[in-house]
């Protein structure tokens, strides 16, 4: 349906047909999965697509994935030095971004209508809201207000920020919790802030995570709600999901952003001009024009990444696209609990997990069917990187069949 819609703009050509291998090869290299960049270009990688950091390290992995330096030590170095950031990102999920691209993958994936406010907060917080007659635009200006008041004095606890907020916002905005005996904002509430680029997450420590303004960590200015420069956010951040995503379709946008489909098909929409529609084994989507020659000449690379769980590869929402194997994409995605994936020579081969053992990094690694002895070496090799990177001095693979 959006790629009808699509063609009804003036501007919107048809690129020849490409396959499945194509798509692939095009998101890996776009993801810089097909080749390790050096360490200096760390941030290269994280400006693609953001780096989903979420379970809590999984950031850290997947430039692992990605670069020669992907390590605790240099993102928080990086994060110290406030080069980087971590954001609530796409889907209100923390992810490190670069300085320069806050609004992009804040402001820029919120959409600000209530229709679209509604999907971001979701229906159990929205008919609350509705029961006190408070519309989602409403309730997104009164949470960033009374977060801006309660961060102006510095950063402040997760925890603490949340029961100040709780108690200074309507109890519409909050749910009874009986295991405390209290009550606590609604989550997606309390993160709209961030969503928006209001506030962004300190430097972690082993202890809760803590939030403040983003302007006074990262002196940076960052557009307000609904104003043009928000919508020039917006549009770069299609630009984005669709150099790392294409072929990709407006609803796949709004997926990827928990945002409105309405709001996101107007994005695509408005960017007519920019777009050609592509034509390949799993149907019909949109791709830059510039991207276009591209996508038309991948190869599918050679060689093994250990992608996290919530690697940005894997947040592709066309997932049979990714993975054709049915049984392994229901492990790849779980309804909790995700593992890695294997990619081996452009493939998503198998999944894997980690257990730290002292000094000793184990990993299991589950497939489908037996990886060639050249996968085999080359997952141990990754399986090394992993464990320097955990301040192992060893790693012990093993591998399974799936039953």
């Amino acid at each position: 349906m959006a790629g009808r819609m699509c063609r009804q703009r003036e501007g919107i050509g048809v690129t020849p047909k490409v396959t499945r291998a194509q798509v692939l090869a095009f998101r890996l290299r776009r993801h810089h999965l097909s080749r390790r960049l050096s360490e200096a270009r760390m941030a290269d990688a994280v400006r693609a697509c953001s780096i989903r950091n979420s379970p809590p390290g999984s950031a850290v992995l997947a430039l692992l994935a990605r670069t020669g330096g992907g390590s605790d030590e240099r993102v928080t170095a990086a994060l110290s030095a406030r080069t980087m950031a971590e954001v609530l990102g796409p889907r209100m999920r923390p992810a490190l971004i670069h300085r320069d691209d806050v609004a992009v993958f804040t402001v820029g994936g919120v959409s600000v209508d209530d229709a679209s406010l509604r999907v971001t907060i979701g229906g159990g917080p929205s008919t609350n809201l509705a029961g006190d007659s408070i519309r989602p635009t409403d309730a997104l200006s009164q949470v960033i207000d009374a977060t801006r008041d309660e961060l102006a004095g510095g950063a402040r606890a997760r925890g603490d920020l949340s029961a100040a907020l709780t108690a200074r916002l309507p109890d519409s905005m909050s749910r009874w919790c009986s295991r405390c005996d209290s009550r606590h904002i609604y989550e997606t509430l309390f993160r709209l802030p961030g969503a928006v680029g209001v506030t962004c997450i300190t430097v972690r420590t082993e202890r809760e995570v803590s939030y403040v303004l983003t302007d006074e960590w990262l002196g940076v200015s960052v557009p307000d709600v609904g104003s043009p420069a928000a919508r020039d956010a917006r549009e770069e951040l299609v630009r984005r999901f669709l150099r790392c995503y294409a072929p990709a379709t407006p609803d796949y946008f709004a997926d990827w952003t928990r945002a409105g489909v309405a709001d996101a098909r107007q994005c695509f929409a408005d960017l007519a001009d920019e777009l050609g529609e592509v034509r390949w084994d799993g149907g019909t989507g949109l791709v830059l024009r510039t991207d276009a020659a591209d996508l038309q000449r991948a190869e599918l690379p050679a060689g093994v990444r250990l992608l996290p769980p919530n690697d940005p590869y894997l947040l592709a929402r066309d997932r049979e696209t990714l993975v054709a194997d049915q049984g392994l994409r229901k492990l790849i995605w779980p309804a909790s609990g995700s593992p890695g994936a294997v990619v081996a020579d452009g493939e998503v081969a198998a999944i894997w997990r980690s257990q730290k053992k002292g000094t000793t990094m184990r990993v299991q690694v589950s497939a489908p069917r037996r990886l060639a002895k050249s996968a085999i070496g080359l997952v141990e090799k990754e399986a090394e990187l992993l464990a320097l990177s955990r301040a192992c001095y060893s790693a012990e693979v093993t591998f399974d069949l799936m039953a």
